[in-house]
């Protein structure tokens, strides 16, 4: 079994069980068509090997940090001079784990107010995470929609995301979660979450400025509504006062 970014020794024991001794026995693997690699030589040999002895053959393998885990075939030919060739397949386990963080968001974090619950689920290991599911239990925020969500495969070096519809309830609330999921050999892992979540009463909000106080527009509004009827009369004085100059410049002309 290896590891992705890793390497492991593969020992092969080699067995005489003819009825004749065997000379200059080689055995070679064939790496090709895979994403192994021999760490230093893909074959190994031994001189001589008499009639009913054995004899350990090893070999350095080496898993690229982007062999994807799973189970690898690897062909190999064993050959012998006065023997013919045999032909066959060594099986090798990649195993890596996944290892999930875990990102949150409300879109509308405000106390007494609809908002939608995301959950990211982001994979940074190596190995995928199978069949994963999410069940959330309410704490600070009532639900709208289901608890319970299946994901399904969360790669390596992926992401997948979870959303509920809630509304909030309290300033502190806190997403209480059970993560279910399977490894690639389809042993089942339960992570339990309790990862606080960011909301804001409106007073809160107006006081760190991340809402207008409601008032605030009519306030602006009614400012410049004065202005503007400050203009509107002090236009129409001046109107006023032209139209009465006008009138006396007529009569005086009389």
């Amino acid at each position: 079994t290896l590891e992705p970014g890793k390497e492991g020794l593969l020992s092969v024991t080699l067995k005489n069980n003819l009825d004749i001794d065997l000379e200059e026995v080689t055995l070679s693997l064939d790496f090709s068509l895979l994403s192994l690699s021999p760490g230093s030589s893909s074959e190994d040999n031994v001189q001589e090997l008499d009639e009913g002895d054995s004899e350990i053959l090893n070999f350095i393998i080496l898993a690229s940090p982007s062999t994807k885990a799973g189970d690898y075939i690897i062909p190999y030919t064993l050959s012998a001079k006065n023997f013919q060739q045999k032909k066959g397949t060594i099986g090798i386990k990649v195993r890596a784990k996944s290892e999930l963080e875990y990102i949150t968001n409300l879109d509308n974090p405000f106390v007494g107010e609809k908002s939608k619950l995301t959950v990211k689920i982001v994979n940074k290991g190596k190995g995928d995470a199978q069949f994963l599911s999410i069940k959330i239990v309410p704490d600070g925020y009532t639900l709208l929609s289901e608890d319970f969500v299946y994901i399904g495969n969360v790669d390596s070096d992926d992401f997948e995301t979870a959303s509920f519809d809630t509304i909030i309830t309290k300033q502190y609330p806190v997403l209480i979660a059970s993560v279910t999921y399977e490894d690639i050999e389809n042993n089942k892992l339960v992570k339990n979450l309790a990862l606080p979540l960011t909301a804001y009463t409106p007073e809160r909000a107006i006081e760190l400025g991340i809402r207008k106080n409601s008032y605030s527009f009519w306030y602006i509004a009614f400012i410049v509504l004065l202005v503007l009827l400050w203009f509107i009369r002090r236009a129409f004085k001046r109107r006023k006062r032209l139209k009465q100059g006008a009138i006396a410049a007529i009569q005086s002309g009389r």
